[in-house]
């Protein structure tokens, strides 16, 4: 089935200056760009005052599946992803049981292959059981499938286990991607062993800087990339642009979450907004929105971490950390950093797309861009639709959205994978529900 896309506004590479072309999408590919296209029998969308970019790419979410398939589950995830533009992830591994084997990885990804709707890729454990004191199998883990290797909200303990897990990553060429965070029961057991990172008496969920600081260092030394996952800091964004003037191999994400809202913010959203790295102060909103523009701070990424309502509706010190992101992050980087020039339209699309795809090898397989010969992974954005946030509609489980009820400029209104549309107008297409 032949598809072709009329009139859409293509960004001229460095600009934020668009073209309008005709994109002929074919047998799943992109056959043609060009203008004034015939292709008959072809289904024609009009795209005029559109905006078409490369499908959407987040390298950091949480699924849930296996074992927490009440908070949301690769189905639902792949639901929320397409309706929001995105038409390729990255899953965490911190599941139940977690993915730190090979067969356990190569069964999450045969599960995916039958109940995504976009493509979906895993990272894999750095330790066994996510517990930071043995290597996971990691050359076997990457021949697995796995797109890099992490231990999501656990950060690797010692300077020897990190080095060796940086250097046995190099050697099979597979991204390190830590957590520079602590959880509150690693706080507790490095309070108890007085380790470097947290001081007795230092505030919890303070780290972060400490961790970069170490693994940019260990990086440094053996020569081995490393991707720091949710940079929230003004400190951290610091040392990042410092060590990459260096030439240290180092790249870094930020959420939303971390862009827009404020400690402050928090406060007033409730539970919803707990997150972990927290919401940090407006010097440090300020930094890390000058180092994604800089460039000191390479791709932006949603965390998206849905919890059930019952989880998320308790007090704030018992509620669990996470927010979800997949239907909003876009709406939400056009709104605050797009729309009051912040970022350019071209930064932004970038380091959703091309950026990541690149940082974990996801552009070898085609992902990331846009051009005649590529599989045909597109979003069609309307910067100008208006919409309101309502997450009791969304497709993922989760409802702890911290911008619910908030009303965003940028929409996607056309998601293809394969050169299908999966998603139209934030909604998925029938057929896909019904498979």
């Amino acid at each position: 089935m032949k598809l072709l896309i009329k009139k859409a506004g293509l960004l001229k590479k460095g600009s934020d200056q668009l073209e309008a072309f005709d994109v002929l999408i074919n047998e799943g590919k992109v056959e043609e760009i060009g203008q004034e296209i015939v292709a008959p029998g072809a289904s024609v969308i009009d795209a005029q005052g559109k905006v078409l970019v490369p499908g959407l790419v987040d390298v950091h979410v949480h699924f849930r599946e296996p074992g927490q398939e009440y908070k949301e589950d690769l189905r639902t995830g792949s639901f929320a992803a397409a309706a929001g533009g995105f038409t390729t992830v990255i899953g965490e591994p911190n599941t139940t049981p977690p993915i730190d084997t090979p067969s356990r990885l190569r069964r999450l990804l045969d599960e995916a292959e039958r109940k995504s709707i976009i493509h979906f890729y895993s990272k894999a454990a750095i330790t066994k059981g996510l517990m930071g004191k043995n290597l996971a199998d990691i050359v076997n883990l990457k021949k697995a499938g796995a797109k890099a290797i992490s231990d999501d909200g656990n950060p690797v303990p010692t300077r020897t286990l990190m080095r060796n897990a940086l250097l046995k990553a190099m050697e099979c060429g597979i991204p390190v991607s830590p957590h520079c965070e602590e959880s509150a029961s690693y706080r507790e057991k490095m309070l108890h062993h007085q380790m470097l990172y947290v001081s007795p008496g230092a505030r919890p969920y303070t780290a972060e800087a400490g961790f970069i600081q170490r693994d940019i260092e260990l990086a440094e030394a053996t020569g081995s990339p490393v991707h720091f996952s949710h940079v929230s800091l003004a400190k951290s964004v610091e040392m990042i642009a410092n060590a990459k003037k260096r030439g240290v191999k180092v790249t870094a994400e930020v959420t939303p979450q971390h862009l827009v809202l404020t400690d402050q913010m928090a406060q007033e959203i409730g539970p919803n907004a707990k997150v972990n790295p927290p919401l940090r102060s407006d010097e440090d909103v300020a930094a890390i929105r000058e180092g994604l523009a800089s460039g000191a701070i390479d791709i932006i990424a949603s965390d998206h971490a849905p919890h059930s309502p019952e989880e998320k509706n308790r007090p704030w010190d018992q509620a669990p950390f996470g927010v979800i992101g997949l239907e909003t992050t876009l709406g939400v980087i056009l709104t605050f950093l797009v729309r009051p020039r912040l970022l350019t339209l071209n930064q932004a699309i970038e380091k959703m797309t091309i950026m990541p795809a690149r940082i974990f090898g996801l552009d070898q397989l085609g992902v990331g861009s846009l051009g005649a010969g590529v599989k045909a992974d597109l979003t069609l954005i309307d910067l100008d639709r208006k919409w309101k946030v309502e997450a009791s509609r969304f497709f993922s489980k989760g409802r702890n959205c911290p911008f619910d009820g908030w009303e965003l400029y940028g929409k996607a209104i056309l998601t293809l994978v394969d050169g299908r549309i999966v998603a139209r107008d934030g909604n998925i297409v029938p057929e896909f529900i019904s498979i």
